[in-house]
C-alpha cells in the first residue's frame, strides 16, 4: 500500500486497479485518493461513473470506459463487488479480461472486491497490464500505530496501552475505530490525554467486547451484572440466539486457547494459529484459567442444546438465554 501510495502522489496511474480484501475503510481511502488524483473536483461528475453489484452488464460498463473524457485528461470507472473475479460470472469475466488490454490512455478501471480467485483470467490480466492490491486489516501493532495518529489528527494524545484499550473496546474495524476517535476527539480538551475512563463514557462497545464482558461478569459469579450485560443487549434488537451464537463462540474460543497452551504454545503463536489478533487471546487465556478442557465442552454441549430447545419450540429464548448465564455464574 505504502508503494501504491507512492506512485499515486509520482502522478503514475496504471490503466486499472484492483483493491480486493476485507477492511473496507483500506480500500474506500485508496479509492478516493485514486479519484483525487485523476479527477479534478469541478469534472468529477462528468468524468465518474460508478457500476455497483453484479446486474451491471458488461457491455454498459465498457462503454462507459470507450466514452472520452470531458474537460480532463482521464475518465475513472469504479467497479464495486461485481463478481467477475468469482466463478459465476465467467463470460462476463473473459469479456473484461480481454479489454484490459486495450484500455484507452483516457481511461482508469477500479475495481473493489471482498474476495477473488487469482486463477481467473481477469485477475491475472490486471496482474499483467494494472496494480493489485490485497486489503485486509493490519495488524495490531499497525493499527496502534495509525489509531495514535488519528488520534493526533483529532487533537487530542493517546498513549499506546491505552491505544490497545480502545482497540479492544471498539473492535478492530478501522471505519468504527474512526468515527470512536472523532468522538473522543470531540469530547476531549485539545491536546489531552485521552485515558480508560474516557473510552468507557464516550466509546460504543463492539458486540464482541459486550460478550466478553458478559463472561467475564459470568465467569466470576456476578449474576446481576451478566443479566443486566444481556438486558440491555435485547434492548439494543440484539437476538437471543445471536447472543447464544457468540456465547458458544467465546466458549470455543477459550477451549481452543487452552488446548493450545497445554502443547506449550506460546501467546502469540496461539494467536497466528488461530487467526486472531493478540488482544484478543489474550483475553481468551485469561477466561481460560477458570476452566478445564472437561467444563468447557460441558459448557459447549448445554449451548448446543439450548439452541436446539429454542428452535424446537420447547423454550422461550429469551428466557433460555437467561438459564445459561444463571448456569454458568456460580462460583
Amino acid at each position: 500500500m505504502k508503494e501504491l501510495e507512492r506512485q499515486l502522489k509520482q502522478n503514475n496511474i496504471s490503466s486499472c486497479y484492483l483493491f480486493y480484501g476485507t477492511e473496507q475503510y483500506l480500500k474506500t481511502r485508496y479509492m478516493n485518493l485514486l479519484k483525487k488524483t485523476i479527477l479534478e473536483t469541478s469534472a468529477e461528475t462528468m468524468n465518474l461513473d460508478i457500476f455497483e453489484g453484479n446486474k451491471q452488464t458488461i457491455s454498459t460498463i465498457l462503454d462507459s470506459a470507450d466514452t472520452l473524457p470531458f474537460l480532463s485528461e482521464k475518465r475513472l470507472i469504479i467497479v464495486k463487488e461485481s463478481e467477475l473475479f468469482q466463478t459465476g460470472r465467467k463470460n462476463d469475466a473473459e469479456k473484461m479480461a480481454d479489454y484490459i488490454k486495450t484500455i484507452p490512455n483516457t481511461t482508469c478501471i477500479l475495481f473493489l472486491e471482498n474476495a477473488v480467485d487469482k486463477r481467473g483470467k481477469l485477475y491475472k490480466n490486471i496482474l499483467k497490464y494494472g496494480y493489485i492490491v490485497e486489503m485486509n486489516g493490519l495488524s495490531e501493532k499497525e493499527l496502534l500505530y495509525w489509531i495514535v495518529r488519528e488520534c493526533k489528527k483529532n487533537k487530542f494524545q493517546i498513549e499506546t496501552k491505552t491505544a490497545a484499550y480502545l482497540l479492544y473496546v471498539v473492535g478492530a474495524e478501522m471505519i468504527q475505530l474512526e468515527k470512536e476517535i472523532k468522538k473522543l476527539g470531540s469530547f476531549l480538551p485539545e491536546n489531552a490525554q485521552a485515558t480508560s475512563y474516557d473510552i468507557d463514557i464516550i466509546c460504543t462497545k463492539s458486540l464482541e467486547t459486550k460478550i466478553f464482558d458478559l463472561l467475564n461478569k459470568m465467569i466470576n459469579g456476578q449474576t446481576k451484572e451478566a443479566i443486566t450485560i444481556y438486558h440491555n443487549l435485547i434492548l439494543m434488537k440484539e437476538s437471543p440466539l445471536m447472543v447464544l451464537s457468540m456465547i458458544m463462540r467465546q466458549f470455543r474460543m477459550i477451549l481452543q486457547c487452552k488446548m493450545l497452551l497445554e502443547q506449550g504454545k506460546l501467546q502469540n503463536q496461539i494467536a497466528q494459529k488461530m487467526g486472531l489478533r493478540d488482544f484478543m487471546v489474550k483475553q481468551y487465556i485469561q477466561q481460560s484459567k477458570y476452566f478445564n478442557a472437561k467444563q468447557l465442552r460441558e459448557a459447549l454441549e448445554f449451548c448446543l442444546q439450548t439452541d436446539i430447545n429454542i428452535k424446537t419450540g420447547k423454550w422461550e429464548s429469551e428466557l433460555a438465554i437467561e438459564l445459561l448465564i444463571l448456569q454458568y455464574s456460580k462460583k
